[in-house]
């Protein structure tokens, strides 16, 4: 009977550390493990859509930049540039877009981050938005001339409403 008692006794305890161990992860969160997904703030910096992918394309053929359709969904329109130096995607509805799981951040070191505005940072990107309109540059696939890129994507920005 003393047998059962104390083998009774160590699983009791057994499971009181499990338990006690299961709480102390859960409390303390998930924060250095990169495979788990970070909440995000859920923001755009648009309300209404107000540029169209043809808008788009004819403004970046004023500043002298050609794109071509590289993927399209029910929430957004993403062109290219020659090269893939420049990425534009074009936004609808912006509820759907959040809806969708879209968001307007990066996960870097588990911290949900910007796009940085120019390039010689080391994620490689730079982002500039006008309306439902995001342009981002590729600085690498720019290969030295990222600020030309960017010029012509702000004067093409500049011509839209």
């Amino acid at each position: 009977m003393t047998l059962l008692r104390t083998h009774w006794a160590a699983v009791l305890v057994a499971a009181l550390a499990v338990t006690a161990l299961t709480a102390v992860f859960a409390v303390a969160g998930t924060g250095n493990h990169p495979s788990v997904a970070h909440a995000r703030p859920n923001h755009l910096p648009y309300t209404v859509v107000s540029n169209s992918t043809a808008d788009a394309i004819l403004a970046f053929a004023a500043a002298g930049v050609r794109l071509t359709p590289r993927s399209k969904s029910a929430t957004i329109t993403t062109l290219g540039s020659r090269g893939d130096a420049l990425e534009v995607d074009i936004f609808g509805d912006p509820q759907r877009v959040e809806a969708a799981g879209f968001h307007d951040y990066l996960l870097l070191n588990g911290h949900s981050v910007h796009f940085p505005r120019t390039c010689g940072t080391a994620m490689h990107y730079a982002e500039r938005w006008k309306g439902n309109i995001r342009v981002i540059a590729h600085c690498t696939a720019a290969r030295g001339a990222s600020a030309a890129w960017l010029r012509r994507a702000e004067r093409a920005l500049a011509r839209l409403p």
